[in-house]
């Protein structure tokens, strides 16, 4: 497990020293209208505003933080890579109710029930969810909410890039990611204690999308992710669930 560390601790510090970002998808204009919309819905599904306390394991470079920190919320950042935990430090200045700390999601460093909410983009599939999901439920306190946006392993291209390496490596995978199918994650929280959990494929606004089309892709999206059949090859999950 030591190892398994090592490697995303060494790949997102390699990324951070290449490019400051966590994965190529952010840095795209379709990709930044993808975080947005994304921390909106992280806004309204984990409940975030003053008053709660709120734990984002994975942090990275705190791209994503920025997206819900608006919302009032203290949040407390975990990452693993030193190298992105500067950068996140450096953007988040502004936001005295947010921190970011180097640690590990396998031994967290807070009291039981702590937080009101967990959440992140695109992290749990990077972890051991046999160890980490232990913890999360642990700091969590009884009711409160974990919401993540995850990568869709109906998705074709998701399926591809998680189980052919090769391609995986040039689209900036770590060495041990997946992905999940909608199931098997609510399955996975049922079985470490949390409760009322779902998950929901949607999104079919690909962070390579050109910038002219992306109102009009963005505007199918919505409406594919809310098509029966059709939403269940989004490219992402909103996996949601209570402590």
């Amino acid at each position: 497990m030591e190892a398994r560390n090592a490697r995303e601790r060494e790949h997102f510090d390699k990324l951070a020293d290449a490019t400051g970002a966590v994965w190529w998808g952010s840095e795209t204009k379709a990709g930044q209208a993808r975080l947005d919309e994304r921390g909106a819905i992280t806004i309204r599904h984990a409940d975030l505003k003053p008053g709660r306390v709120v734990l984002e394991p994975g942090a990275g470079n705190g791209e994503f933080t920025l997206r819900f920190a608006p919302s009032g919320a203290t949040i407390v950042g975990v990452e693993i890579s030193p190298k992105q935990v500067e950068i996140a430090r450096r953007r988040l200045a502004q936001f005295p109710h947010t921190s970011i700390e180097v640690g590990d999601v396998d031994h967290l460093a807070f009291p039981d029930s702590h937080f009101d909410a967990v959440v992140g983009q695109s992290v749990l599939h990077h972890f051991d969810l046999e160890r980490s999901l232990p913890e999360i439920r642990r700091v969590l306190k009884p009711g409160g909410r974990l919401f993540f946006l995850e990568p869709n392993m109906l998705n074709p291209q998701i399926a591809i890039e998680k189980n052919v390496k090769p391609i995986g490596r040039r689209l900036q995978n770590s060495p041990d990611e997946t992905a999940f199918f909608r199931w098997q994650i609510v399955r996975i929280l049922h079985r470490h204690g949390f409760h009322n959990a779902w998950a929901r494929p949607f999104d079919f606004l690909h962070p390579g999308t050109p910038d002219f089309m992306i109102p009009a892709v963005h505007a199918i999206s919505r409406v594919l992710s809310a098509t029966p059949v059709i939403r269940e090859i989004a490219g992402s999950l909103q996996i949601y669930a209570e402590g």
